[in-house]
Formats: structure tokens, C-alpha cells, sequence
């Protein structure tokens, strides 16, 4: 099915859709990776997403208290 349906039996889910395309070796890697690891792809992506979006916002946040003070780069 090519279209993501936001919702499901008439409740938003609370997940979306991202595609990603890699390498197909690093996609075999990753893949046997996370089944000698007992987990999923989507698991681990996530995860990933989440540690780097945490990372920017910190960095946003100390960029702009640094602005704020005048003690710019």
C-alpha cells in the first residue's frame, strides 16, 4: 500500500512513515546486526532519532543562551 494512513479505526496513531535509503551492504550489515541483537530496524532507528534530536536541541539551546549573553563564536 503506497498511501500511510494517519489514522486506524478511527484513532490517530501516534507513528509515521520515514523512508531511508542506504547502501544495500550497509542495509544487510544493519539488518544482521539487529537480528544478532534480538531487535528490530525500526527499534534501533528510532532510537538514533531520538539521541540526535537531543543532541541538536541541546546545541540550539546553548547556541541561543550564548546569544543571549553576547558571547557569540
Amino acid at each position: 500500500m503506497g498511501t500511510y494512513h494517519a489514522k486506524m479505526n478511527g484513532m490517530a496513531k501516534s507513528e509515521d512513515t520515514v523512508k531511508l535509503i542506504i547502501g544495500k551492504e550497509l542495509k544487510i550489515r544493519f539488518k544482521s546486526l539487529c537480528v544478532q541483537a534480538e531487535t528490530d530496524m525500526s527499534a534501533v532507528v528510532k532510537d538514533l532519532v531520538a539521541v540526535w534530536c537531543d543532541e541538536q536541541e541541546k546545541k540550539l539551546s546553548m547556541q541561543r543562551k550564548k546569544e543571549q549573553l553576547g558571547l557569540d563564536d
